[in-house]
C-alpha cells in the first residue's frame, strides 16, 4: 500500500495524463484558487524542519513529483525491508533492548538503501509500476499547463524572471502559443527576491505565509498586479531553495480580494523559457537515470552545499523513517494550566531537538500504568517547579490531536527508537497559587499569556490542541 506522506508531506498519487485530466476540468467562469506545488526532495527536507512549511506544502490541491530522488524515496518507503521487519519483531520489548536492535540494524539498512540507489541509477529503473506515481518535471510541464491556458481563453501571469529578460520570454512563448494572454511582472534578477537563497527567518521558522510580504515587500506589489490584471492562471517562478515561492501561493489563496482559478510554483521554469539566467539543461540520459542533481553540481558551484545537504539528508532520514514506520505512538499529556485571571502557561524549548520551535505547553511522556493527570502533574512541577498542592485538576482529560515526529535521528533515539508520534491527552488544570513558574534543562522561558493570544504565540504543530482545548472549554460554561 502506498504511504500517504513521507517525512509528514502527503505525497500525489498521479500520472502527467491524470494531472492534465485535473487541470483541464476546471471550468471556466469559476475561480476555485487551486494550487499545483511539484514537489522534489529539497521540499521535503525543508518542511520537516519548518512545520510552517509544511502546513504550506499541505495545503496544495494538486501536486506532482518532481525528480527521481524522491520518487526513488517514495518507493523504497513502500515496502520493509528484511531488516526492518526483524526490527518491528522487537518493538515491544523494554526500550534499552529495542534500542540495541535498532543500532545494530540501521548501518546495515543505510548501506543497502546507498546500494538499492546505486543500481537504479546504473540501470535506470523505472518505480512507476510500483509507486502508481510519476515524475513530472515543472519545468517541461509548464509549457502544458501554458498550452491548457491557450486552449481556454486563461489570461495567464508569469512572476519572476528578470526585467531585462522579460521581452525575450514573451516573445518565445508568444512564438509557440500566438493566442495566449499573457502578461508579466519582474524584478531584477540581483533583488532581494530573485535570490534563490534560504533564508535564516526560513531556518528559524519565523517566515511563513502570512508574514511572507512583510518579508519581501515586492510580493505585496505582485498581489497587488494580481488583484488588478486578475488572471486566471498565476506561474510563480522565484526559485525552489527559499520557500518564498510555496509561502506567497499560499497567501494567494488565503486572501479574499484575489481570484484566480489555478496558481503553480514552477522554480526556474522561467530560465528555460529564455527570460531568465537562462540554466544549462541536462543531458537526458542524466536525467533519465537521476542524475541531474550531479550535473548541477558540476556546473553551478554556488548550489554545491544544497545539493550534498539533500542528497546525504534524503538518504539518511529516508532510512530513519523505513524504522519508524514500524514504531509505536507515545501516549503524551499537554497541560492545558490556567491560572485565577485566565491566563495560560506557555513555555519555549530551548531547541535541542528537531521540531522543538517556538512556545508550547508544559507537556511530556505518560509512563506505563500512569494516568494523564499524574503525568500531568509530574511534568508541571519538574518543568516549571510549581507546587503540586496549588494545582487543582479543571476538566477531565480529553484526546487531542496525534502529533507524528519530526524525522530525527537524535529523537529517535531519545525515545528509545519505538515511538513514531505522540497521542496527545489534554490535561485541563488550574493554578492557584501565587509562585511565578521557573525554567529547568528543557526551557528557555515560561510566561502566562492571556488566552486571547495563546493561538498566535503557539508554534503552529501546537495549535490543534488548543483549538481542541477551547471548543472543549466552551462547551463546560
Amino acid at each position: 500500500m502506498l504511504p500517504s506522506s513521507l517525512f509528514n508531506l502527503n505525497l500525489p498519487q498521479t500520472s502527467k495524463k491524470q494531472l492534465t485530466q485535473k487541470v483541464s476540468s476546471i471550468t471556466s467562469g469559476t475561480f476555485p484558487k487551486k494550487l499545483l506545488f511539484f514537489h522534489y526532495s529539497e521540499f521535503l527536507l525543508r518542511a520537516n524542519r519548518n512545520h510552517f512549511y509544511q502546513t504550506t506544502l499541505n495545503s496544495a490541491d494538486l501536486s506532482a513529483i518532481d525528480g527521481r530522488g524522491l520518487h526513488f524515496a517514495q518507493w523504497v518507503i513502500m515496502y520493509n525491508s528484511l531488516l526492518v521487519k526483524i526490527f518491528q519483531k522487537f518493538i515491544n520489548l523494554p526500550k534499552p533492548f529495542t534500542l540495541l536492535v535498532f543500532l545494530i540494524l540501521f548501518p546495515f539498512q543505510l548501506f543497502s538503501n546507498l546500494i538499492l540507489g546505486l543500481i537504479t541509477i546504473i540501470f535506470q529503473y523505472d518505480f512507476s509500476k510500483r509507486t502508481n506515481n510519476e515524475v513530472i518535471l515543472g519545468r517541461e510541464y509548464v509549457y502544458d499547463l501554458l498550452n491548457i491556458a491557450s486552449n481556454k481563453g486563461w489570461k495567464t501571469l508569469i512572476i519572476g524572471g528578470s526585467k531585462l529578460g522579460d521581452e525575450i520570454t514573451q516573445k518565445v512563448i508568444s512564438k509557440i502559443f500566438p493566442n495566449l494572454k499573457l502578461i508579466t511582472w519582474t524584478r531584477d534578477s540581483k533583488s532581494l527576491l530573485m535570490k534563490d537563497q534560504l533564508l535564516p527567518e526560513f531556518i528559524g521558522s519565523t517566515i511563513n505565509n502570512e508574514n511572507i510580504c512583510q518579508i519581501f515587500p515586492d510580493l505585496w506589489e505582485a498581489r497587488n498586479h494580481i488583484k488588478k490584471t486578475k488572471p486566471d492562471l498565476i506561474l510563480v517562478c522565484l526559485g525552489g531553495a527559499s520557500g518564498k515561492q510555496e509561502f506567497f501561493l499560499h497567501y494567494l489563496k488565503e486572501d479574499k480580494e484575489i481570484k484566480f482559478k489555478l496558481a503553480a510554483g514552477v522554480g526556474a521554469a522561467v530560465d528555460h523559457l529564455g527570460g531568465g539566467n537562462q540554466q544549462k539543461l541536462a543531458p537526458s540520459w542524466m536525467v533519465n537515470s537521476g542524475l541531474e542533481w550531479f550535473f548541477r553540481f558540476l556546473t553551478t558551484p554556488s548550489r554545491r552545499k544544497r545539493i550534498l545537504d539533500s542528497i546525504f539528508t534524503l538518504w539518511w532520514w529516508l532510512t530513519v523513517q523505513q524504522f519508524m514506520n514500524v514504531s509505536l505512538e507515545r501516549k503524551t499529556v499537554v497541560n492545558i494550566l490556567s491560572n485565577k485571571i485566565n491566563q495560560y502557561l506557555l513555555v519555549k524549548r530551548r531547541n535541542l531537538l528537531p521540531g522543538d520551535l517556538g512556545w508550547s505547553f508544559v507537556q511530556g511522556g505518560i509512563e506505563d500504568n500512569e494516568s494523564a493527570q499524574k503525568a500531568g502533574t509530574r511534568e508541571i512541577v519538574e518543568e516549571v517547579m510549581l507546587n503540586s498542592d496549588d494545582l487543582k485538576t479543571h476538566y477531565r482529560p480529553i484526546i487531542g490531536q496525534t502529533e507524528p515526529h519530526t524525522i530525527s535521528f537524535i529523537r529517535f533515539i531519545l525515545n528509545g527508537a519505538k515511538f513514531n508520534k505522540s497521542k496527545h491527552y489534554l490535561n485541563f488544570v488550574q493554578y492557584k497559587g501565587l509562585e511565578n513558574p521557573k525554567n529547568n534543562w528543557e526551557n528557555q522561558k515560561s510566561k502566562w499569556v492571556d488566552s486571547k493570544d495563546v493561538h498566535s504565540k503557539l508554534s503552529i504543530e501546537k495549535r490543534s490542541d488548543w483549538m481542541i482545548a477551547q471548543e472543549y472549554i466552551l462547551s463546560k460554561k
